[in-house]
């Protein structure tokens, strides 16, 4: 049952996220419901002011998305780890991938673009590392390309499907250890967050969320 510690560390890891994904985004919505007119005079908030509630909602944009990538792709790191140590199999998205299950790609994709922010700033530039090398020749991003003034959407497309298609990746590799199939696997867009977050998820952090019947 060594598999089992393993997919609870996935279990912890997706829940912090989305923990933290929602302290980030209730932040985000605090500073976008800010007036930009005083209430009690009607008068246009002072330059000064809208500058700087401009510049709050750019940097907690781009700090999320930069925040959010490092977390899935310690989670990824993690997770080779953990497999190795458990049960004793190597893996690892770039030299032992296991193309042969679906969204290998991702894995390799924020492990990419974690590479990027943590080693050059966030600057892609080809010629300076495999990530970046891996980023440009899959049509990712064109070459020189600088990802701090970015989003999380202009970094990587439906970011929360994103999320959750590296983890059921790894979700899968973990439950075929034990024989058995994880059904987040056969899922894909909306039905892959929901059954993934049904599992993981707790009630309190996404209320609206129907539990599972099982």
């Amino acid at each position: 049952m060594d598999w089992v510690a393993v997919a609870q560390q996935l279990n912890r890891d997706l829940l912090a996220i989305e923990m933290i994904k929602s302290g980030l985004t209730a932040q985000e919505k605090n500073i976008k419901s800010i007036p930009l007119f005083d209430r009690s005079t009607g008068k246009p908030i002072s330059k000064v002011e809208f500058k700087e509630l401009a510049s709050a909602g750019m940097i907690i944009n781009q700090v999320s998305a930069e925040a959010l990538i490092s977390l899935v792709a310690n989670s990824i790191e993690t997770f080779a780890i953990r497999l190795e140590r458990h049960q004793g199999v190597k893996w690892e998205p770039f030299t032992n991938p296991r193309n042969d299950i679906k969204y290998s790609e991702r894995t390799r994709e924020f492990r990419a673009l974690n590479n990027i922010f943590k080693h050059q700033e966030g600057y892609i530039e080809s010629a300076s590392s495999r990530s970046a090398r891996f980023l440009v020749e899959n049509g990712y991003f064109k070459d020189e390309t600088y990802l701090k003034h970015l989003s999380a959407e202009d970094i990587i497309s439906n970011f929360e499907l994103a999320i959750y298609e590296a983890f059921a990746h790894m979700y899968e590799i973990c439950y075929q250890l034990a024989s058995l199939q994880h059904l987040a696997i056969s899922k894909s867009g909306s039905e892959l967050i929901e059954l993934l977050k049904e599992r993981v998820v707790y009630e309190i952090i996404q209320p609206n969320l129907t539990p599972s019947a099982s």
